[in-house]
Parts: structure tokens; sequence; C-alpha cells
């Protein structure tokens, strides 16, 4: 809450300045660049840092760890994905689509 109160502070500074206002120093424009690159390397590393969570927890994605149990998983379920051929992925689809079929009829009850 504080922070957003400075910012607003600071957005009213901007939208009406003083009368004293003459323009920034170079020394200033130097200063808000390398406060927003700063911020956007922050910001870059707390992406990169919750996209490293998620792959760590996503057990269809091989792990930075190979020693791993989300890696160990990742790897079995891509070795499975890849070592299925055509006729395979067939009877899958046809079996899954038996278990629907049986699942819809038994929620859809008899017709009279």
């Amino acid at each position: 809450m504080k922070e957003i109160k400075e910012k607003e502070k600071t957005a009213q500074e901007i939208i009406s300045p003083g009368k004293g206002f003459k323009g920034y120093t170079i020394e200033e424009i130097r200063f808000q660049r390398a406060l927003v690159s700063m911020e956007a390397e922050f910001s870059k590393a707390k992406a990169l840092k919750s996209w490293g969570n998620i792959q760590a927890l996503n057990p269809f994605m091989p792990g930075p760890n190979k020693s791993s149990l989300p890696g160990k998983a990742g790897t079995v379920a891509l070795k499975l994905i890849n070592g299925l051929n055509y006729l395979d992925y067939a009877l899958l689809g046809l079996s899954a689509f038996k278990g629907a079929k049986k699942i819809y009829s038994f929620f859809r009850g008899k017709k009279k």
C-alpha cells in the first residue's frame, strides 16, 4: 500500500509539476534508465524462477536434475509417446471411446 501511495505521489508530480521544473538533468535520466533496466532484470529473473518451479513440478516435462522423479516420469512419458505407432494410437482411441460411451450411457439413463 505504501508503494502505491508513493507512485501516486510521483505520478501527480509528473502530471502537474511545480513552477520551478525546468526539465531533467542528464544524471536523472541516466538514473531512471538504470532503474528501469534493473526492474526489467528482476522481472526476468522472477519469471525464470517461476518457470523453473513449474518445470520441476510437471511430471511430463524432463526436469533440470536428471535424478529427480519428475524428470524420470517425463522421460518415461516421452518414450511412451515416441514409441507408439499409428495402430497403437488407434487402439488407445478406440478403448477410450468405449469407456467414454459406457460412462455416458450410465449417466444418461435408459430410454423409454
